[in-house]
């Protein structure tokens, strides 16, 4: 099946997406463990709304627009900060993007669907991010990290904001289909 050529509208809807998830990174919901924002949300509703090219694209874009010197990055932006440790979540919510749409676009539509794409999404995320943050911390940094502190910073406390953002990613699209039942036109 071939797959229809760009248009206007998704690069609109690209542009849209990566400052959705530019401003999500910044809005910030207080939680007991650890203040939940709304990146991780953006990055998976990218996926599943635009598809696996469209909205891996979307998330390079915010990426890029970091790199580059835009103030788009918790602590900032430019091309310094790929020495900082949480530099490969940034680059990691690339592949995420691109991981939830795949599987949104194989898995029949649902909102257990689409949350199981988003989980998926966030185990990729984690599996470049927490590797990356050791190696950086380690050996740039120097700074010593033990497994278990690994486990619980990283995979523990931001967990439960992670699956109730790919909960809400799916409830979101549910929403969304009905209002833009053309946009999701990568369905088979």
């Amino acid at each position: 099946m071939k797959e229809r050529i760009w248009d206007i509208r998704d690069l609109v809807l690209c542009a849209l997406f990566a400052a959705l998830v530019a401003v999500g990174t910044f809005i910030k919901i207080p939680t007991p463990l650890l203040p939940l924002t709304l990146q991780t949300l953006s990055v998976v509703l990218s996926g599943l709304v635009l598809g696996r090219r469209r909205g891996a694209v979307a998330v390079a874009v915010y990426v890029v627009a970091g790199l580059i010197g835009l103030p788009v990055f918790t602590q900032g932006g430019g091309p310094g900060y790929v020495l900082n440790p949480t530099f490969g979540y940034i680059v990691s919510f690339i592949a995420g993007a691109w991981l939830a749409g795949f599987l949104a676009e194989r898995l029949a539509p649902g909102l257990w669907n689409w949350t199981l794409a988003g989980v998926a999404a966030i185990a990729l995320i984690y599996a470049i991010g927490i590797p990356y943050y050791y190696l950086v911390a380690r050996y740039y940094l120097g700074r010593t990290l033990e497994a278990g502190v690994l486990l619980w910073t990283f995979v523990l406390m931001p967990l439960p904001g992670d699956l109730i953002s790919c909960f809400a990613a799916a409830v979101l699209v549910q929403r969304l289909r009905a209002f833009m039942p053309n946009r999701f036109t990568w369905r088979r």
